[in-house]
């Protein structure tokens, strides 16, 4: 039985942060009625709270996540000054706007008439309550997908056995990339892979669990993994979205690139590690096994090989074939293992490079 289909992630975090904008918001309200001496029940300050929250966080978050991403996008790529001060800019007219129409929609009897009810205290606390969630998402972001929601509530802080996906996926023939374009390059080369074959990942509900040199790591839980073979859909749909890119990577590198991918699923342990820092991880058989058959494209030449054991629990999207590969013996491992091949129709690889 497949899991219930969830909303996208974006969209789920422009409502989580919309609902906590809302909730900051009614809060900041209540403490402004509270110290003007208002009656509770006939004050609008929670709802004009609750309102200028929901404006705020919904505007800007709706920018971040899903309006504005390409151009959300640049602007994390350029120098760090210029960044602050565009993001500071936007958010202080989105705030002055929210502030504006919440006073226009809910206002006091003593504001009925002046043209700028704005007060200072309002656009502080909203830019102070808006750096204060912009800097949790931040972090969120950089521990990656609901490790800093894991830490907080401890859900990993005991080792626990868990039935995950894996998909392993790197840059093909990136020694010699290095040495053609120098370190520098190189480096802006996989900034750039591991970005554009994020988004396809996400999409599919991918988790990126980790970047290791030109190797992206994303895991699934199994059944979220295997619910309309979303695993090998985002497989696919990052080898398409880099397809789709050939000619920028051909302009700014002189090279386009391609990539190899191993997908596998079974039991792993997941759990907190570290002490100076702390990340959580996945150890097991399975882990190692998704890796070599990641490695063992080049040994076959094919660009996605999968375990049966991932293949026969999950029907394969539409023009997705499987080829079996005869038992083979990976490195590190005594025992063999039954593989495919998994390539895309030749119809829809012609209709892709038109």
């Amino acid at each position: 039985m497949h899991p219930p289909r969830r909303l996208p992630q974006p969209i789920r975090n422009v409502l989580w942060f919309t609902l906590i904008g809302a909730v900051v918001g009614a809060a900041y309200g209540h403490m402004i009625a509270v110290s003007d001496g208002a009656p509770l029940l006939c004050s609008a300050g929670v709802p004009r709270g609750a309102f200028t929250g929901v404006v705020i966080t919904g505007i800007l978050f709706s920018l971040e996540q899903l309006l504005a991403q390409p151009a959300m996008a640049k602007l994390r790529r350029i120098p760090f000054s210029i960044h602050l001060a565009v993001k500071t800019a936007i958010y202080l007219v989105v705030i002055l706007f929210a502030l504006a129409l919440g006073a226009w929609v809910f206002p006091t009897p003593a504001e009925i008439g002046v043209w700028w009810p704005i007060q200072r205290q309002d656009v502080l606390f909203s830019f102070a309550a808006v750096l204060v969630v912009r800097f949790i998402d931040d972090v969120n972001h950089l521990l990656g997908q609901n490790v800093l929601l894991n830490f907080i509530t401890g859900h990993y802080h005991r080792p626990r056995l868990e039935q995950r996906a894996f998909l392993f996926i790197d840059i093909e023939g990136s020694t010699a990339l290095a040495e053609r374009l120098g370190e520098l390059a190189f480096h802006r080369l996989v900034n750039r892979f591991v970005v554009d074959i994020t988004d396809p990942i996400v999409a599919a509900y991918g988790e990126i669990h980790r970047y290791v040199g030109d190797e992206l790591i994303a895991t699934w839980k199994l059944a979220d993994g295997l619910a309309d073979a979303r695993c090998v859909r985002a497989c696919f749909d990052a080898l398409d979205r880099l397809a789709a890119l050939t000619l920028e990577y051909q302009h700014a590198f002189g090279t386009p690139v391609y990539c190899r991918a191993g997908l596998h699923c079974g039991p792993v342990v997941a759990g907190e590690m570290g002490s100076v820092k702390r990340e959580i991880v996945f150890l097991g058989d399975t882990v190692n096994t998704a890796a070599r058959i990641q490695e063992f494209c080049g040994r076959t030449g094919d660009r996605v090989l999968a375990s049966a054991t991932l293949v026969d629990l999950l029907e394969l999207p539409a023009g997705i074939t499987k080829r079996p590969l005869a038992d083979l013996r990976l490195r590190g491992k005594e025992s063999q293992i039954v593989l495919y091949a998994l390539e895309k129709e030749a119809g829809d690889q012609k209709a892709l490079a038109a």
